[in-house]
């Protein structure tokens, strides 16, 4: 990924995603804000604990940074489902939603993180976008194939010309999970695909970005097209917020992408 850094906020951008002149987009860190404490500093979370004008104006700062207004910034209410909305007003509010979808031009969609996968995907033929939230929950579930899938229902879009990007999250090499949830990921994704079995132990290291690129690659995107941020939060406490790390009332990051026009 490339790093920018634009009025103290420092955000990240996908390569291939940059190389289009009718798109802007960002994975954003915790440097530039305006939140305190354990939240320090560009917190865009308003279930945290935070002061919510806190995270109100650094929703503004990140959004003029970038080149665009808050009102702009559509994002869904994530509780680890399946569920995709599809966005045609800045005004549409979307209640238990993981994912959002559109082609409206000038509006920017967004999910918010703290250690689960962003993905953001692009289709320049027919100018649609999605921003989607995959935990260990949305990626059993293939939130993303389920997603592309609507794009082809809605937009006519074609997975072989998806532009995908992959964002930071927690690692491979840190991201310890329990026998319940290994046995899910090998039934449905075959035996130590993506889980490291930990010597002595029940438990197992989940390699969630390998997983979402497959999901990603079966749905049809060609493999090329399909970039890997490769970047742990729970190992980067100085760039962002993790969960795992820091308890579930730590801060929020964000990914989000807009058409510009």
């Amino acid at each position: 990924m490339l790093t920018k850094i634009k009025n103290d906020i420092k955000y990240l951008q996908f390569k291939n995603l940059s190389d289009f002149n009718n798109l802007n987009h960002f994975s954003s860190t915790r440097i530039g804000g305006l939140s305190s404490g354990k939240l320090e500093s560009l917190n865009l979370g308003y279930t945290v604990n935070d002061n919510p004008k806190n995270v109100s104006d650094n929703l503004d700062l990140l959004a003029n940074t970038l080149g665009f207004e808050r009102k702009q910034l559509v994002s869904p209410k994530q509780t680890h489902s399946a569920n995709i909305g599809i966005v045609k007003t800045e005004n549409d509010i979307f209640p238990d939603t993981d994912a959002l979808i559109t082609k409206v031009p000038n509006l920017c969609i967004f999910i918010r993180t703290a250690d689960c996968v962003p993905i953001l995907l692009f289709d320049p033929v027919n100018k649609a976008i999605a921003a989607i939230h995959s935990g260990w929950k949305g990626t059993i579930q293939k939130i993303s194939k389920l997603t592309i899938d609507l794009m082809q229902k809605e937009y006519g879009t074609n997975p072989k010309d998806i532009i995908a990007g992959i964002g930071p999250s927690i690692g491979r090499e840190v991201y310890e999970v329990g026998s319940e949830v290994i046995e899910q990921f090998n039934k449905s994704f075959g035996n130590n695909f993506c889980v490291t079995p930990i010597k002595d132990s029940k438990k197992g290291l989940l390699d969630l970005w390998k997983v979402n690129k497959k999901i990603l690659f079966d749905s049809g995107i060609p493999e090329n097209q399909i970039e890997i941020a490769e970047i742990c939060t729970y190992s980067n406490p100085e760039l962002f917020y993790s969960a795992r790390r820091d308890g579930v009332k730590t801060g929020r990051l964000a990914t989000g992408i807009i058409i510009i026009e």
